[in-house]
């Protein structure tokens, strides 16, 4: 390894936001979760989650497409079957869960204090976060939107929402 290689590898992993993490909640698509696995590298997210309940999580070797580039070897990566586990370890972390969808209780990715610990959840593409998450969660956010359609493809609301995060903390 170059020092030139090594030195941005420790500056790149240096900067890892070890306070905000992402938790992927039964999404379906391989593409989709390895578009929001490159987001996370990118914003220098901390933890990624693979929350699957109801069937088995994606095998690594899945994750590893070219929508995710390289980014699955450089993300601490946890699966996880047991939401009320994953709660818990998070919740020890002193780590704000905010969901998101659309409630009447959600708040406007904007006017939430993204500089705070947090994890972000991102549901299945047809369902949503689970009842039992949206019950655990401090916060549920709405990403702002004015056209016809109701919703961002998971991947793009994974984008926007750490895209916020980092904008509330370095910018």
């Amino acid at each position: 390894m170059t020092p030139a290689r090594k030195s941005k590898i420790e500056r790149v992993m240096g900067n890892r936001q070890k306070d905000l993490h992402v938790i992927i909640e039964h999404v379906d698509d391989p593409h989709n979760i390895g578009a929001i696995l490159r987001s996370c590298d990118a914003f220098g997210v901390g933890e990624v989650h693979l929350l699957y309940t109801k069937k088995k999580p994606p095998r690594m070797q899945e994750l590893k497409t070219k929508a995710a580039a390289s980014a699955v070897k450089w993300l601490k990566i946890t699966k996880w079957t047991s939401v009320t586990a994953l709660v818990r370890y998070v919740k020890k972390q002193k780590i704000r869960i905010v969901t998101t969808g659309l409630t009447k209780k959600a708040i406007d990715l904007p006017a939430l204090n993204c500089a705070q610990p947090i994890a972000f959840v991102l549901g299945n593409e047809h369902d949503g976060v689970s009842p039992q998450m949206l019950k655990a969660a401090h916060d549920n956010v709405n990403i702002p939107m004015v056209g016809f359609v109701q919703s961002f493809n998971v991947s793009v609301a994974a984008a926007l929402l750490l895209y916020e995060s980092f904008r509330q903390r370095h910018l």
